[in-house]
């Protein structure tokens, strides 16, 4: 019983290791899209950092006090100083704050999307392609969940694009089947990191005046989905490792039965038989940490 315990401790562990590294996938693969990784980036529409978060994003994730002009990034308003955080100067000096601050703010946008049961969209097929919660979070990252909602209610009818004329469905097939649990609380898989731009994060599908054309490029991810018959690397990698699970489990399982047998055979001692049993699950457990990276 107590090495049941332990087993199922271990999975849960490795599981949200595993949720972790899909998050933190979709956090490195946004800051590329967003700013280059560059986490003193300001754009010229005045959005910030890493994942250039703009006035509405940062008052949400709390870090941000809200001013007379919401929906300019002017910056004249006042800082809240949460996690020591109490100008744009010591924002953009702190990327780990700027990383708690995505995260605060993925949470919020999330909520706002359930709330609005925007999140039952997810596994429907709208424009072609496939709706995840990471793709639809993107989504609403680049025009704001008005305008993720517009999408979405209209089945594609409707396309809204950020100041950079980069469409919704750019951000929403590129960021697509990243697992979300940290944010989410639900395991998704799969997805794909796009090439970098400086498309920024309307709220609400509030845009700025002035547009630039988005110029596309190749994506590798895009590539690889389009040769592999629509696969995605994303959905390849968690086949492969599904399958390594399962493998894996069915032998812990028949170690423990024959281990078990031949205790019942007096062929070994109980300590003999919870020792073995014990090794072949610390092995499995670090097979699966392995695999699951």
């Amino acid at each position: 019983m107590k090495q049941a315990r332990q087993l199922i401790m271990g999975l849960f562990i490795s599981g949200a290791v595993w949720a972790a590294s899909e998050y933190n996938d979709y956090l490195a693969a946004l800051s590329a899209r967003e700013s280059s990784s560059n986490p003193t980036s300001v754009n010229q529409y005045g959005y910030l950092g890493s994942y250039q978060m703009g006035e509405s994003a940062l008052i949400d994730a709390g870090y941000y006090l809200k001013d007379h002009t919401p929906n300019t990034n002017d910056w004249t308003g006042t800082w809240t100083g949460k996690n020591g955080i109490h100008s744009k100067a010591d924002f953009l000096a702190n990327a780990a704050v700027q990383t708690q601050a995505i995260k605060d703010y993925n949470i919020k946008q999330w909520g706002y999307i359930s709330n609005v049961d925007l999140d039952h969209y997810v596994g429907q097929t709208i424009a072609g392609i496939v709706m995840t919660e990471s793709g639809l979070l993107a989504g609403a990252h680049l025009v704001g969940v008005g305008g993720l909602k517009t999408f979405l209610q209209s089945n594609g009818a409707q396309i809204p694009s950020d100041a950079n004329n980069t469409a919704i469905t750019h951000y929403i097939s590129e960021f697509n089947g990243y697992n979300l649990a940290p944010i989410t609380g639900t395991v998704t898989a799969g997805g794909s990191a796009g090439p970098v731009s400086t498309g920024g994060n309307e709220i609400n599908g509030v845009q700025s005046p002035v547009p630039t054309v988005w110029q596309p490029s190749i994506n590798p991810s895009a590539a690889f989905t389009n040769s592999a018959g629509g696969v995605s690397y994303q959905e390849l990698k968690t086949a492969i490792q599904s399958i390594i699970a399962i493998l894996l489990f069915l032998w812990i399982a028949f170690v423990s039965w024959s281990q078990f047998k031949m205790w019942g055979e007096n062929s070994i001692s109980i300590m003999a038989m919870k020792s073995n049993i014990i090794r072949a699950t610390t092995v499995m457990m670090l097979l699966l940490f392995i695999f699951m990276l």
